[in-house]
């Protein structure tokens, strides 16, 4: 495989994204065995993830710069090493580690995919776009089937410090691997340029490129919903629905896997329509209408719950390919990262925003069901948005 095609370039940020998704769950998998050596309840671990998503945000919002004297490959690498340096922090440090570490993770993650678009916009042509993107985001349901079912062995054999410090491994060699792709992917980068300069690149492209403000606020509307399902399945059928932990644990990961085909099939859909915007409209239509039907089905029999939710993974979770390869389509030439960047500021943004709406909805209801049908309304904003965005585009063409 020849490092400067596109195949070792899909691979390889496919498998930094797979990383860092990993590095994202590792303390959420491991907190029943971590949290208590940390100093800490359980329960804390939903400002953990606050905490990394915020960080997110803010890494996507200002890559731009970082992109720029650096370059994509260098800018990887230094999204694996984050990591890395992540997981020595949380095993050493104690709580205060766990807690900029989780910062470094957020760091990490929210650099790899302003990293990967800019490279990936380069070496795909149009018609496979969305395929392609879709394929990279891949990476994200790998990283977390990886963590749910490698961790807690691994933490049962070796310890969770143990475990941590595995992933951290990996990371790192991880990074020095990707040090082979500086040539083929980083000669555009302006090696003298200012840090500072361009690194709010992402609020630059949101403002002054058409569309791309309608696709940020489709992208947060997305993910809050996504995230909130992901981290809440389980609690809902145990709590509510009466379901034992083994048996919701294996629905919540069946909803979870099927994301992986997912992302992939709605990319050749879009290819097929030659609209990446149809196909998240109708993505955001799907996921809406099976978060409002979520309340009734909760009390229907096993399978048809399961369905729901798989099928509810299927729309929820195949949306981020598409988000990116739009986002590229839109960017300025040669800006595709920064376009990336400022996107996903806004869907991280999300993914803070949506559980915290998820939990206040379900001390309002008292019923987690009812909370996600009142959620659903997001993605169907964000389908509204889409629709709207497609109306203004035939306006403009006089299609």
């Amino acid at each position: 495989m020849r490092l400067a095609g596109l195949g070792a370039a899909l691979a390889a940020t496919t498998g930094a994204q797979s990383l860092a998704t990993l590095a994202v769950f590792t303390l959420p998998v491991l907190a029943t065995m971590a949290a208590r050596d940390l100093g800490a309840e359980p329960h804390w671990l939903g400002w953990q993830v606050a905490c990394t998503y915020a960080a997110a945000s803010a890494a996507s919002m200002f890559s731009g710069g970082l992109l720029r004297r650096l370059g994509p490959a260098r800018c990887t690498q230094l999204a694996l090493a984050a990591g890395a340096s992540a997981c020595l922090l949380i095993v050493g440090a104690g709580l205060a580690g766990a807690v900029i570490g989780s910062f470094l993770i957020g760091l990490g993650y929210g650099l790899t995919n302003p990293s990967a678009s800019q490279v990936l916009a380069r070496l795909t042509p149009p018609a496979r776009r969305n395929r392609i993107f879709a394929v990279k985001q891949t990476g994200v349901p790998i990283g977390g089937a990886l963590a749910g079912a490698i961790l807690p062995g691994l933490a049962g054999a070796i310890g969770w410090r143990g475990a941590v410090l595995s992933v951290g491994a990996v990371m790192a060699a991880a990074a020095l691997g990707c040090g082979a792709f500086r040539r083929h992917w980083d000669g555009e980068r302006e090696p003298g340029s200012p840090v500072t300069a361009g690194a709010l690149g992402g609020i630059v492209a949101l403002r002054t490129r058409p569309g791309l403000g309608a696709l940020a606020v489709i992208s947060g509307c997305f993910s809050g919903f996504q995230l909130a399902l992901g981290s809440t399945i389980v609690t809902m059928l145990v709590e509510e629905g009466g379901w034992a932990p083994v048996a919701a644990g294996f629905v919540a990961s069946a909803s979870q896997a099927v994301g992986i085909g997912a992302r992939i099939a709605w990319g050749a859909v879009a290819d097929w329509w030659r609209s990446g915007m149809k196909t998240l409209a109708a993505i955001g239509i799907c996921t809406c209408l099976g978060g409002a039907l979520l309340p009734l089905a909760l009390g229907a029999p096993g399978p048809a719950i399961v369905l729901l939710l798989c099928l509810l993974g299927t729309c929820a979770a195949g949306w981020t390919g598409l988000l990116l390869a739009e986002a590229a389509r839109l960017a300025a030439p040669g800006k595709a990262g920064d376009a990336a960047g400022g996107v996903l500021s806004v869907a991280f943004a999300g993914v803070v925003v949506g559980p915290s709406l998820l939990g206040a909805a379900v001390a309002a209801t008292g019923s987690y069901s009812v909370a996600f049908g009142m959620l659903a309304v997001f993605p169907g904003l964000g389908a509204l948005i889409a629709v709207l965005s497609l109306a203004r585009g035939r306006r403009k063409t006089g299609a």
